[in-house]
């Protein structure tokens, strides 16, 4: 994996705690599942992971992780979801 690749990750993930400070509440859900969704692709594209649960799990959050700024519930009911598929796909293991 490169260095410049998991850098540039972690300043996102630093900058977004940074603005956090300052912006709704309901982007701290937003930036740690899109957190998730940057690791995942970021392992995946680094031939580290091949998970198929996790990665329907991903396309879900990267499908609907921006409806926190249009439709709350939707937002939820996908993180509800998205724990659900999270379970499921340990209980798979």
């Amino acid at each position: 994996m490169k260095r410049k690749e998991v850098l540039k990750l972690f300043s996102y993930m630093i900058t977004s705690a940074k603005n956090l400070m300052n912006e709704p509440q309901i982007y701290g859900p937003l930036r740690l599942v899109d957190s998730m969704s940057r690791w995942f692709h970021l392992l995946k594209e680094n031939n580290l992971i091949d998970d198929k649960g996790l990665a329907e799990v991903i396309n879900l959050i990267d499908e609907k992780k921006y409806m926190c700024m249009t439709d709350e519930e939707e937002f939820m009911s996908m993180l509800d979801d998205a724990v659900n598929g999270m379970v499921n796909t340990m209980i798979s293991e």
